[in-house]
């Protein structure tokens, strides 16, 4: 069987070894233990504190949906510590409990079930299903030189339809959940999948998924920083230093972890604390409203990619006050990180604080946050440029200095947030391109000019003239700002 196999051959993946913490094993303050008597199976809730377990668990992940189930809280704690049934629970637990009975924890080997095909607890983890779909279509070909060999139709994008998209794997908190997850045993609409530290692999291909079934979506649980980290970074900018492969990491958690739906939307932060926890130590650095003080200037370049959410809805600001602006949690969209950069900055961040909602939980929610910052600030005047056949609406930015000449553009956190209006624009770092000089920074709206508070409404884009506002530089062989351009001290919020 599939999934056998892989959990008893555990100890030949040296990555699935390396990523099971060496320290005194974590166990949940409350576990769901199973009682096997003869053919009934009884469920009693373990108190860990209290009954310290000395084996290993495994963990399900699930969509609640809007079915009402039995649920564990204080005033039943009490009595389903004594013992309660498996009928109890919705189709989708008693389905989970099902196959830890039939895996058996004795291979001391921890692992999550998901439940990923399904949309509420009574769907459960099974379903019904055909053969002939995970075999594929074999024919034989008549193909000169091909005459005895076997063929496969399979599904193109088979992890996508299975895995990726499924309604589960939507959620942003399943992000964490498979990201932490030593190992993940998939229940999918007609097959089983399976994920780890080494190997993608489902019933169709049980010996891993073959390369032409791979791709941006698959090794989704790789946050190495050595090796996965150096792989996202080839397929960017290869020359950026590479003592930066950790924070590419953190980059794939940020565009995955946007990119699902929370129903609670101050779970931002707390739905990817886990994983901010464990990044950590591999970044030796400060976490700052989900971005890191290393390269904090080229953090702040996040972009909301089509200005869309996950559901295709446009980005919103969120209702109530989560983050600062300058933070991609600030608001609901599905964001691109800026590329993690220590060199071509143009400011220099002088204080950076954000203030936890709850003290003892740095990770959580925050109450308040901001930047002071010295660097260039350009006011100008945001135009709508109409679409053309060559080019598609856009909002150009008009400055008052006829000196700062080039194209200046803004791509909006919010859509129709920003219209002919004007605006700030703060240059952050420069980016070479076959055309000259790229200019990246923020777009900002004034909230007090003699405070000089400011708060982010987009990214700012621009290609300058030579020597409008950035030259090049002989003796640091680098793009540095013009010497005439004056500087000021700003504060983001």
């Amino acid at each position: 069987m599939l999934i056998h196999k892989d959990l008893y051959s555990l100890k030949q993946h040296v990555k699935c070894n390396i990523s099971r913490p060496t320290l005194q094993p974590f166990y949940p303050s409350r576990l769901v233990e199973i009682l096997t008597q003869g053919e009934a199976t009884n469920l009693r809730i373990c108190l860990t504190g209290d009954d310290v377990p000395t084996g290993p668990y495994m963990t399900l992940s699930h969509r609640w949906g809007t079915a009402s189930f039995l649920k564990l809280t204080l005033s039943n704690l009490a009595d389903l510590v004594k013992g309660f049934s498996v009928t109890d629970l919705p189709r989708t637990f008693q389905d989970a409990i099902s196959v830890v009975k039939r895996l058996g924890l004795y291979a001391n080997s921890c692992c999550n079930i998901a439940a990923t095909w399904n949309s509420s607890s009574d769907d459960g983890c099974f379903t019904q299903r055909s053969a002939s779909e995970v075999e594929g279509l074999v024919v034989s070909p008549q193909w000169t030189g091909l005459e005895n060999s076997i063929c496969r139709v399979v599904e193109y994008g088979l992890w996508e339809n299975l895995v990726t998209s499924a309604g589960l794997n939507m959620r942003a908190w399943v992000v964490q959940e498979r990201l932490l997850a030593p190992r993940i045993l998939h229940f999918c609409h007609n097959q089983l999948a399976w994920e780890c530290h080494e190997v993608d692999a489902c019933e169709t291909y049980p010996a891993g998924l073959p390369i032409a079934q791979q791709s941006a979506q698959t090794r989704y649980k790789g946050i190495d920083p050595n090796t996965d980290g150096k792989r996202l970074q080839s397929m960017g900018d290869s020359r950026s230093a590479p003592n930066l492969h950790a924070y590419h990491i953190w980059n794939k958690i940020v565009t995955a972890y946007t990119a699902g739906e929370l129903t609670v939307a101050t779970d931002k932060f707390v739905a990817i604390s886990g994983l901010a926890g464990r990044m950590q130590p591999m970044l030796q650095d400060e976490y700052i409203a989900g971005l890191w003080r290393g390269t904090l200037p080229s953090d702040l370049l996040w972009k909301v990619t089509g200005g869309k959410q996950a559901n295709g809805l446009p980005s919103a600001r969120a209702t109530q006050y989560r983050a600062p602006s300058w933070s991609w949690a600030s608001l609901d969209g599905h964001i691109l990180p800026g590329r993690p950069n220590i060199e071509r900055i143009l400011i220099s961040i002088e204080e950076a604080v954000t203030n936890p909602l709850i003290p003892t939980i740095p990770l959580g929610q925050l109450k308040s946050g901001w930047i002071r910052l010295r660097g260039v600030l350009l006011p100008g005047m945001v135009k709508i440029r109409e679409s053309s056949v060559l080019q598609p609406e856009r909002l150009s930015v008009h400055f008052a200095d006829e000196n700062i000449a080039g194209d200046y553009w803004i791509s909006p956190d919010i859509q129709n947030e920003i219209s002919d209006q004007p605006v700030f624009c703060l240059i952050i770092s420069t980016k070479n391109q076959y055309n000259g000089t790229l200019l990246l920074g923020l777009a900002l709206h004034c909230v007090n000019r003699a405070k000089a508070t400011y708060r982010r409404i987009g990214l700012f884009e621009g290609n300058p003239k030579p020597h409008s506002v950035v030259q090049y530089s002989k003796t640091s062989r680098r793009v540095e700002l013009c010497k005439d351009v004056e500087l000021e001290t700003i504060v983001l919020i």
